[in-house]
């Protein structure tokens, strides 16, 4: 399916574009299925307050020991995750909560089927396989939101530092429901960058009840909806 100028590139900068692989038709299959699950498994009453950043936030002992054990037990099942700013401190919505989601995950891709088609699907296999991913496993999917005007800061960082595999590529796929623009925000990347060691990695701390970061720490991808993108990193560090 892939190029040679696509391999070329994908080798050389670290992420691959491939248009219309996904066609709007099952974008909006994918929407109505996150929809579905919402009203689903979603219960407010008893649900956490739960919010998801790409930083270490400063929140205080009990609830920032609350969000790492319920992001831990995330992996196998469907969870969500609010956005920053969208529950008070008395752990109440300042805005309608289906509307305050970050995002739903990490288990899209066995606990929902339209997930699970798309992500065991012969087109993202045979991707997979002209990257060079003989044994490829599929660690997590999610579903993020990006609501308007709502949410913290997106900061720079490697998808390495939140999924260690001990040097074993890590790649991923990237499939936007609505068109993305640099105006309601794509995604932005080094080119090349994928080349250099991660520095930062979100650890599990060792008294083991939470979460933290150790280590330290542009451009833009305009991109239509149902366009496919992969994003290729490495996690070696110094």
């Amino acid at each position: 399916m892939l190029t040679k100028e696509q391999l070329e590139q994908w080798d050389r900068d670290g992420y691959l574009v491939i248009p219309d692989l996904i066609n709007p038709d099952y974008c909006e299959e994918l929407r109505d299925a996150i929809t579905r699950t919402i009203f689903d498994k979603l219960d407010l009453i008893n649900h956490p307050r739960t919010c998801f950043t790409t930083y270490e936030a400063n929140n205080g002992e009990q609830d920032k020991q609350m969000m790492s054990e319920y992001f831990l037990n995330s992996g196998d099942n469907i969870s969500f995750f609010f956005e920053e700013g969208a529950v008070d401190e008395t752990g109440s919505f300042t805005l309608p909560a289906h509307s305050a989601i970050n995002k739903i995950g990490h288990a899209l891709h066995t606990d929902v089927p339209e997930f699970e088609d798309l992500c065991f699907s012969p087109n993202i296999l045979e991707i997979c396989r002209d990257l060079g991913l003989e044994d490829p496993v599929l660690p997590q999917s999610m579903y993020i939101f990006k609501s308007p005007g709502l949410g913290g800061v997106v900061t720079p960082h490697k998808d390495s530092t939140f999924l260690h595999t001990g040097g074993t590529a890590l790649v991923g796929l990237w499939i936007p429901i609505d068109d993305a623009t640099p105006d309601n925000g794509c995604l932005w990347f080094i080119p090349g960058s994928h080349r250099e060691p991660a520095t930062l990695f979100m650890n599990r701390s060792k008294e083991g009840g939470e979460c933290e970061f150790v280590g330290e720490t542009n451009w833009n991808l305009p991109t239509e909806k149902g366009t496919f993108v992969h994003m290729f990193d490495t996690e070696k560090s110094k």
